[in-house]
C-alpha cells in the first residue's frame, strides 16, 4: 500500500513539474515576441526572459515578485512582468545609482540582486531584479550613466 502511495505522489509531482515547465516556456515565447516587437530595430545592450522582479522600493512591502522580461537599451531600462502583465521604464537619465544588494523589500534568493536606483521625478525610488549575472547589468548600466556606451555583448544577452 505505501509503495503505490508513493508511486502515486512520484507519478503526480512529474506531472506537475512537466506541465509548469510547458507553461513557463509559453510565457518565456510570448514574452520574446514582445521584446521583438517593442524594440524591433534597435540594439538591445542586454534582455533576459528570465528576470524576477522584487518589487519597487515606493510601493511597500506587501508586493509578489514578478517574473518577466528586462531589456537595457541604450536610452532606457525596460521590464514587462508576465503575470500580471506590467511594464516598468527607467530612462537611462534618471538613473542615479546601481548596486547588487543581497536582498530587497525583505525578500532574498541567496545571490545578489541587480538593484537600480532612480529619479521618478516626484523622488527617488529603487527597483531590484533577480537575473544571471547582476555584475555584468550593473557593469552596463554604470556604463549608460556615466556616458560611455558599452559595446553590445552576445553573452550577456540571455535568450531563454
Amino acid at each position: 500500500m505505501n509503495l503505490t502511495i508513493t508511486v502515486a505522489v512520484i507519478s503526480g509531482l512529474a506531472a506537475l513539474s512537466a506541465l509548469l515547465g510547458l507553461i513557463f516556456a509559453r510565457v518565456r515565447r510570448r514574452l520574446e515576441r514582445h521584446i521583438r516587437d517593442k524594440f524591433e530595430g534597435r540594439a538591445l545592450l542586454g534582455a533576459t526572459t528570465r528576470a524576477n522582479l522584487f518589487g519597487l522600493r515606493s510601493e511597500g512591502l506587501g508586493q509578489i515578485r514578478g517574473n518577466g522580461a528586462l531589456v537595457l537599451t541604450e536610452d532606457s531600462l525596460y521590464f514587462a512582468r508576465a503575470v500580471p502583465f506590467r511594464e516598468y521604464t527607467i530612462p537611462v537619465e534618471r538613473i542615479t545609482g546601481v548596486s547588487m544588494p543581497s536582498g530587497f523589500l525583505g525578500k532574498s534568493v541567496g545571490r545578489k540582486l541587480l538593484c537600480v536606483h532612480f529619479d521618478t521625478g516626484n523622488g527617488p525610488d529603487e527597483a531590484a531584479w533577480a537575473v544571471k549575472s547582476p555584475e555584468r547589468w550593473k557593469q552596463s548600466l554604470e556604463a549608460l550613466v556615466s556616458g560611455s556606451l558599452p559595446g553590445t555583448d552576445s553573452n550577456f544577452k540571455d535568450k531563454a
